[in-house]
């Protein structure tokens, strides 16, 4: 879906007439060194999206911290947890392609276009691996139970309890004497 999204917009970049791409040039809001400038910033945002994401967002630590923190997030099945990275991996490729359609917009000019769909599938490669990480430790983890809580709240113990390890063990009488 979001190659076909990239795919067509590459192809409508294609098909704008010249003199449409010349008057977004003539009307555009920003003088030539300011148009560079927010090029500039748009390439930078658009690769520091991609460097977070990829070293930070889709991580198996990450998702074993979320598994923990969140029950919501431990409740989702394995499916749905791949799911749910899938799809915030092809939102950030579909706003890189937005930042190079921003790029048309404020500079006028289609040839710095071309750099987001290279950073886009870039992207999308990176974040495949990496989701296809997730998948492999995923299917070696056990299935979470919804009724449990998440990992590391504290619960307090029921009345009468004794700890596996101390069962079997005879309680000490205070009025005996000491072992000599």
């Amino acid at each position: 879906m979001t190659a076909a999204l990239m795919l067509t917009v590459c192809g409508v970049l294609i098909a704008i007439p010249d003199s449409l791409i010349a008057q977004l040039e003539r009307n555009r809001p920003f003088t030539d060194a300011q148009a560079g400038w927010a090029y500039r910033l748009l390439v930078f945002f658009a690769a520091a999206q991609l460097i977070y994401a990829g070293y930070s967002i889709f991580r198996i630590e990450r998702v074993a911290e979320a598994r923990e923190r969140d029950p919501k997030f431990a409740a989702l099945s394995k499916p749905g947890v791949i799911s749910s990275l899938s799809r915030n991996a092809a939102a950030l490729v579909v706003f890189t392609v937005a930042y190079g359609i921003a790029s048309v917009v404020i500079t006028g000019q289609r040839g710095g276009f071309w750099l987001f769909p290279l950073l886009a599938v870039a992207q999308a490669g990176w974040y495949y691996r990496e989701i296809g990480q997730i998948a492999s430790w995923k299917a070696l983890q056990p299935d979470e139970d919804p009724r449990r809580p998440a990992g590391g709240v504290w619960q307090q113990t029921p009345p009468g309890y004794c700890p596996p390890i101390t069962r079997g063990l005879k309680a000490l009488d205070p009025n005996a004497a000491p072992p000599e």
